[in-house]
């Protein structure tokens, strides 16, 4: 006995995943995605034999259009085409065997770490979700959230500070910013809530220096320059004050530009000023050597009077001036 659906195709529904609609559709031209929604209406009702010159009849569309809609959707995955059939794609088993990641055999106390882990995870992704996305976010962003748990361990809260960076920067209509901002806070050793406090302190400190040694200098920062300042906090761990007095000294220099601020900054941590007081100790002795230095070299001028390299004023007994001594000869 066979179940025949006697419903006419006109009124019955096509059901397209959420998957295609709110990930894949976006990227798609307008031609991939009426011959998508027409291959899944065709296929919904059974079986029925078609070939390109039936789409391309049926869609209004020439058949080399057809033949590149086909084409793009295949390179998505969405279809496969042979000689004799055009099957479409279980996106939802796609998506479940990205997912999917066999679990080796684990202790009872693994698994309740394992599963409390999982449970607040899944509580702050929900609310992420209600939150940014008002209950829509798209599976991309679910797979890029497990992403940035598993390969930078961040905790729930550091996956939601996030989301409210990009928020706050309106960067939320896809995961391209996030990414960059989430491989930033793991390069910087970024995991706990508090790390990512650390560390949003040594920015804002970063980025206000940045500003102080623009203004100070009257110049654009570039991007070798903003590297430059980096390296003025996270290697020589110089503050505000310090570099403030490194800016001072470049007053009356005709082209002042942050390699000479570098400059000044790298000796002073070279030999080990740390502080303006600092400052302030190296620089009294530095010029104490160069006054010693200074005066040395006066006193050596000052003798060279007593001191004749030539016999002008020598003569023997009889009146005669000496003769100079021959050169040697070459054998």
């Amino acid at each position: 006995m066979r179940i025949k659906d006697s419903r006419a195709i006109l009124f019955s529904d096509a059901m397209i995943p959420n998957l295609f609609i709110q990930d894949v559709m976006p990227e798609l031209s307008g031609n991939a995605v009426k011959c998508y929604l027409f291959l899944n209406s065709v296929s919904q009702s059974g079986s029925r034999k078609a070939n390109v010159e039936d789409l391309a009849d049926r869609l209004g569309m020439s058949l080399d259009d057809v033949d590149e809609a086909l084409i793009e959707l295949k390179k998505r995955y969405l279809v496969t085409v042979s000689d004799q059939d055009i099957t479409i794609s279980d996106l939802k088993m796609q998506e479940l065997q990205k997912r999917y990641r066999p679990i080796t055999s684990s202790s009872p106390r693994e698994i309740r770490r394992r599963e409390t882990m999982h449970q607040d995870r899944e509580t702050m992704v929900n609310q992420i979700n209600l939150t940014f996305f008002q209950g829509m976010m798209t599976f991309t962003w679910y797979d890029h959230i497990d992403r940035w748990f598993e390969a930078y361990g961040f905790e729930p809260e550091v996956i939601y500070a996030l989301f409210q960076e990009a928020s706050n920067n309106k960067k939320l209509s896809g995961p391209g910013y996030a990414s960059r901002i989430a491989e930033d806070w793991a390069a910087a050793g970024v995991k706990t809530y508090e790390q990512l406090s650390v560390y949003y302190t040594q920015f804002m400190r970063k980025n206000d220096i940045k500003a102080l040694v623009g203004k100070r200098l009257r110049r654009r920062m570039s991007e070798y320059d903003l590297r430059d300042v980096d390296r003025w906090v996270d290697e020589y761990d110089y503050d505000e004050d310090v570099i403030e007095e490194a800016l001072s000294r470049t007053t009356g220099a005709q082209s002042p530009s942050v390699r000479y601020v570098g400059a000044i900054l790298k000796d002073w941590y070279e030999n080990g000023v740390k502080t303006v007081e600092d400052i302030e100790t190296y620089e009294r002795r530095r010029e104490a050597e160069r006054t010693s230095l200074r005066e040395k070299a006066a006193a050596l001028g000052s003798n060279r009077g007593n001191f004749s390299t030539s016999h002008e004023d020598e003569a023997y007994d009889d009146g005669s001036l000496p003769e100079a001594a021959p050169m040697p000869r070459i054998r």
